[in-house]
């Protein structure tokens, strides 16, 4: 009898070996099978690019497999992303894996007729391999430089089918899908994209993200190439925030220019008006509508000269050249002019250099502070002419002791001329005079302190002698604002004669 520890390791090896040449004939078979589909269409296994998945998530891939992948990592590949990338030459590819316990085997043809691609799907339970052969042409070098670049590009880039959906994208779209909680479906773009729009003309579109209720922005080109189109996005986020913070500002500028009285004309650098206010219509009498049109800055002064709302040049044949001038003033900031209308109106126009080449004028009617300083000017000359009428001499100092007022004889009785200082004359500089021109006598220094004194401001006369003999009756008045009317009166009588009646202060 055998020994039964010995017959039961003899069972074993026996068991052993029938499992493993069980395993090795399947695959065998399998790969019989393949080669055979291969080889029934002439290829051979070298030229194709094959994926293994395995309920619906790629396990492995040959090299040309992992090319058509790109960045994607295997783990994150998909039945789905194989059907997006191979559904526009193979309509018949299948959706979703199947998951048949028997074994099947499915050839595929290229929609193009004159292309000789096949696809192949092996499949057994939930497992699935799927070989692709490719015309040698149509084979995309996913390994040279240019592809690199565009799958590892920081901007989204992404090729759609007729339809619009999404057959192939690089990382950065991915990754933005992502982002956007947009990567379950990623047949569908997440870019709302018109696909009647014409070839290679940027245009801008925004996608929201509602989890963070943020919108970004992007520049897009589109570019055909048949049945396909690839789409390249650039991020537009700085450049639309800048176009909103100066849509703001103007619009904050707009505002305010509307409410000044002074007409505002801003030309850019090309000399075209490109913002004016209300105050500018008023003041130059020219219509919205020409305004609006943006016009030259030679046109626009050219219409102001007609609606004579400028001086009239003298020589028209150097109108132009005026013009030219004026440019070149107003661009250094040396413009600056009052311009005295036909009308009889008065402007004070001014030239501003701008940011970026740019120039603004401002018109402000001053025909009100002209008057008013014209008006100014001849009560202040009549006033003086009366004072100069006057046969006594009359000098008026502020509380500082300035010089604000006197007359012709003032300056006759004391031979001296205050316009002739080049400070400003004061109580300082008139007594010396004073007392240059008189006997010595305290008068003068109570008079100083009469007049720098804020109180104590009672009316008061004296009499002061000449060194010539002649005698001066002094009166000195308090007038409005601290200041001191002194009236220089020659006696013409005895010296105890009474003085005659001051009168009031003018």
């Amino acid at each position: 009898m055998f020994d039964s520890g010995l017959i039961s390791y003899v069972f074993a090896v026996f068991v052993s070996a029938a499992i493993v040449l069980s395993v090795l004939t399947l695959g065998h078979r399998l790969r019989k099978t393949g080669e055979t589909a291969e080889h029934t269409h002439g290829r051979t296994s070298h030229e194709a690019a094959i994926f293994l998945f395995r309920a619906g998530v790629l396990e492995d891939a040959n090299p040309l497999g992992l090319e058509r992948i790109g960045p994607l990592r295997s783990a994150e590949y998909v039945w789905g992303d194989l059907y997006q990338a191979l559904v526009s030459d193979f309509p018949e590819f299948p959706t979703v894996q199947g998951a048949d316990k028997e074994r099947s085997c499915i050839t595929l043809r290229a929609k193009d007729p004159a292309r000789s691609d096949l696809a192949i799907i092996d499949q057994r339970g939930n497992t699935a391999r799927v070989t692709i052969h490719a015309d040698p042409g149509q084979i995309p070098a996913r390994n040279n430089r240019a592809w690199k670049a565009v799958a590892n590009a920081p901007y989204p880039i992404w090729q759609v089918d007729k339809a619009g959906q999404v057959i192939w994208r690089n990382a950065a779209y991915d990754l933005l899908a992502k982002r956007l909680g947009h990567e379950g479906d990623q047949g569908h773009p997440i870019f709302d994209i018109d696909l009647d729009l014409p070839d290679r003309e940027p245009f801008r579109t925004g996608i929201t993200d509602k989890s963070h209720n943020q919108t970004f922005w992007y520049d897009i080109i589109r570019v055909s190439t048949g049945d396909e189109t690839m789409c390249y996005a650039s991020d537009a986020n700085a450049i639309v925030s800048a176009e909103v913070a100066q849509r703001n500002f103007v619009q904050t500028l707009t505002k305010t220019f509307a409410q000044l009285s002074i007409g505002l004309a801003i030309f850019d650098r090309n000399r075209q008006l490109a913002l004016f206010n209300p105050a500018l219509i008023d003041l130059t009498v020219l219509p919205a509508d020409f305004l609006s049109g943006r016009p030259s800055l030679v046109a626009f002064f050219d219409r102001m000269r007609e609606n004579r709302v400028m001086p009239e040049p003298k020589n028209y044949a150097s109108w132009r050249e005026q013009i030219a001038e004026l440019v070149v003033a107003a661009a250094d900031g040396r413009y600056a002019e009052t311009w005295t209308l036909p009308s009889g109106l008065t402007y004070r126009v001014t030239g501003r250099p701008h940011p970026d080449g740019a120039i603004a004028f401002l018109f402000e009617d001053i025909s009100a502070e002209i008057s008013l300083t014209r008006r100014f000017r001849a009560d202040l000359e009549l006033n003086q002419s009366v004072i100069d009428a006057l046969p006594d001499a009359v000098a008026v100092f502020s509380a500082t002791g300035r010089l604000s007022l006197y007359n012709t004889s003032y300056c006759t009785l004391w031979r001296t001329d205050p316009d002739t200082s080049f400070a400003e004359y004061t109580l300082r500089d008139a007594l010396p005079v004073w007392r240059n021109e008189t006997n010595e006598t305290d008068v003068w220094a109570r008079l100083q302190a009469f007049v720098m004194a804020p109180t104590d401001r009672t009316p008061w006369h004296e009499t002061v002698e000449m060194r010539t003999g002649e005698r001066i009756h002094l009166s000195v008045h308090p007038v409005d604002r601290g200041a001191t009317l002194i009236r220089f009166c020659i006696a013409v009588e005895a010296a105890n004669a009474p003085l005659a009646s001051v009168p009031e202060p003018i």
